[in-house]
């Protein structure tokens, strides 16, 4: 490119970024960040402007953002956001206007404000970004007066699940819940905890929050047959995966089934599902009046007996 129009171009951007955020960026600074060195096939060297100006702007508010940039650029946060807004108000590209969405919903560069924040994350959803759908979708579920959002369970999760078909995996954690507790769908616990092993089986930021839910499904039988042990080696899994607040759960879920005493070591000596303090708690459990402990024991070694006998008569 002509090294005069490489400057004019610079020129434009400095004026451009100075005229509407007041930051003032020196031109050998603008021109280091609009500039990129293309490999010619001689092996020589042309520096050229960055094409796709949409693009060039998400790649520059992304990298000042996350400073990737090694230039020392005053109101960092500021100048990001500005970038962020070309990509999205002049280039509508969807990327870009999911990243202005979190500046808004965080107050990098701009003053907080959720309700702008959820207008990008529209716009963005509409143009097809999963991320943006995820983003939006858990607002539709739970509702977000400042954000201006009404609840509408059921198009909330719609959007979730959008997000998963596109391949989006955190948005799996969050389709998981509404089916677990039945929002925006028709409640189905069994369901849920498959899609929580899928979500575990993923290994991304949401492993340990599936991983403290399925071991509450456990302590509860919600979705599964209640099982105190696979609770405990759940939320003992998301305490190695690094969840604060898996600790609070674990002591919860090792409590005594009958005085509520924690930690309780022992397990009921017929089912092996059940915790107690000792042999004593564990039989006034069995025998109490209200909601004894001897149905559900007799069902769990049923159950137990029934596929021990399934798996001998597979290995005959």
């Amino acid at each position: 490119m002509d090294p005069q129009a490489r400057r004019r171009a610079c020129v434009e951007f400095r004026a451009k970024l100075s005229r509407d955020t007041g930051v003032n960026l020196t031109a050998a600074v603008c021109e280091s960040l609009l500039s990129v060195k293309i490999t010619l096939e001689d092996g020589g060297e042309e520096v050229t402007l960055r094409t796709d100006p949409g693009r060039v702007y998400r790649y520059l508010g992304e990298a000042i953002a996350d400073q990737r940039i090694p230039l020392v650029i005053p109101d960092r946060l500021k100048v990001a956001w500005y970038c962020f807004r070309e990509t999205a108000e002049v280039y509508t590209h969807p990327a870009g206007m999911r990243r202005l969405a979190d500046c808004y919903y965080t107050g990098q560069g701009v003053t907080k404000d959720p309700a702008q924040a959820a207008v990008w994350s529209q716009k963005a959803a509409d143009l097809g970004d999963a991320a943006s759908k995820h983003t939006l979708g858990a607002l539709f579920v739970h509702g977000d007066a400042q954000a201006g959002v009404m609840k509408d369970a059921a198009r909330g999760c719609a959007l979730l699940r959008e997000a998963v078909e596109q391949g989006y995996g955190l948005a799996l954690y969050k389709v998981a819940r509404c089916y677990l507790k039945g929002e925006g769908v028709e409640k189905d616990a069994a369901h849920a905890v498959n899609l929580l092993r899928q979500v575990i089986d993923q290994e991304d930021d949401t492993k340990s929050d599936a991983e403290i839910a399925l071991a509450v499904c456990y302590m509860e039988g919600n979705g599964v047959e209640a099982d105190t042990v696979q609770a405990a080696v759940w939320c003992q899994n998301a305490v190695t995966s690094g969840s604060e607040y898996a600790f609070s759960n674990l002591a919860i879920i090792r409590r005594c089934h009958f005085c509520g005493s924690t930690p309780a070591r022992q397990l009921c000596d017929r089912c092996l599902k059940v915790r107690y303090c000792d042999r004593q708690c564990q039989l006034a459990h069995r025998n109490r009046d209200t909601d004894p402990h001897k149905g559900p024991c007799k069902e769990h070694c049923r159950r137990a007996a029934e596929a021990g006998g399934a798996s001998t008569s597979a290995r005959q």
